[in-house]
C-alpha cells in the first residue's frame, strides 16, 4: 500500500513539474512574440510616415489648384 502511494505521489510530483515547465515555455513564446511584433512595428514605422506625408502632399498640392 505504501508503495503504490509513493508512486501516485511521484507521478502526481513529476505532473506538476511538467506542467510549469509547460507554463513556462507558454509564457517564452508570448514574451518572444510580442517581441517580434514591436519590431515589426518600429520596422514599419518610417513606410507608414512616409504614406501619410505623401497623402499629406497629395491634398496640399491639389488645393492649391
Amino acid at each position: 500500500m505504501t508503495s503504490e502511494t509513493e508512486r501516485k505521489r511521484a507521478e502526481a510530483q513529476a505532473a506538476r513539474e511538467r506542467l510549469v515547465n509547460t507554463v513556462g515555455e507558454l509564457g517564452t513564446a508570448v514574451q518572444d512574440a510580442k517581441q517580434r511584433a514591436g519590431e515589426r512595428a518600429r520596422a514599419a514605422v518610417p513606410y507608414v510616415a512616409g504614406g501619410v506625408g505623401l497623402i499629406a502632399a497629395l491634398k496640399i498640392i491639389r488645393r492649391k489648384r
